[in-house]
């Protein structure tokens, strides 16, 4: 079970991700950005692929793991820039379409703890 400060910090970074990647979609920012970008990108990912492991959210861990593999600084994947600007945007609506609450079986074992006292 994840607390609500994680919580909210995984809502926070994938808004920041997913405003980042529609503005990466405009073609007149140096080569700079687009590396910053593949950092927070693959830094968001992974963290809320951890979350989601401690949620036990299988379906958006996976997709998580997929975009930190694309957006990974280590080995970057090389493509032309239309195809970044499809990719930036698809990725962009995943974050944004993101589960902004707990699971329905965490919310549930958090009413029954309150139940209790």
């Amino acid at each position: 079970m994840i607390s609500t400060e994680q919580l909210n910090y995984r809502i926070l970074f994938s808004k920041i991700a997913a405003i980042l990647l529609l503005v990466a979609i405009i073609p007149i920012w140096p080569y700079f950005l687009y590396q910053f970008l593949k950092l927070v990108v693959f830094g968001a990912a992974s963290f809320s692929v951890y979350l989601y492991h401690k949620e036990k959210d299988t379906q958006w861990m996976i997709i998580m793991i997929i975009i930190a593999i694309i957006f990974n600084p280590i080995n970057p994947l090389y493509f032309g820039h239309f195809l970044w600007s499809i990719v930036d945007f698809i990725v962009a609506m995943i974050f944004y379409k993101s589960p902004k609450t707990r699971s329905p079986d965490e919310k549930r074992t958090v009413r029954d703890d309150n139940s209790l006292r």
